[in-house]
């Protein structure tokens, strides 16, 4: 059962992403309702041992994290914040704590893929020492960052 915490993330980062659009507000609702069973469907097919965290600062909900933990590697599913939480270092740490934490446990890499299109992300994820090591279908990039 996914918290309605997660579905308003999602509906509030999708909804963003068709603002330039001239689709009425009803049929974008259908539209991120649809995608969001479709993403969760997908992801609990893909990585059915996935841990789903709720990412909080100052006791408030601003994101999530979907990580999938096997021994040699740590892969991030999907990490989301708030739109208005965006560019206020969330993210860092959030990466900060992954890779302190897989560390700790002797996992050697953290690996995620990106949406080709998503240049702000993929910037991002280089800065934080991921390099990119192909694609990962047809949208995404493969990214990896080794920790040993």
């Amino acid at each position: 059962m996914t918290s309605p915490f997660i579905r308003r993330l999602f509906e509030e980062v999708r909804t963003g992403q068709f603002t330039a659009t001239a689709l009425s507000g009803p049929i974008v609702g259908q539209i991120i309702a649809q995608q969001f069973r479709s993403q969760a469907a997908g992801y609990a097919a893909q990585f059915p041992g996935a841990i789903s965290l709720i990412v909080t600062q100052d006791g408030t909900a601003i994101g999530r994290l979907l990580l999938h933990c096997e021994s040699e590697h740590w892969h991030i599913i999907d990490i989301a914040l708030l739109p208005a939480d965006c560019g206020r270092g969330a993210g860092t740490k959030i990466l900060d704590a992954l890779e302190a934490s897989a560390r700790q446990q002797g996992v050697g890499a953290l690996t995620l893929s990106v949406l080709a299109d998503n240049s702000a992300a993929l910037r991002f994820y280089l800065r934080r020492g991921f390099a990119e090591t192909g694609q990962a279908g047809a949208a995404h990039i493969a990214m990896k960052k080794d920790l040993g």
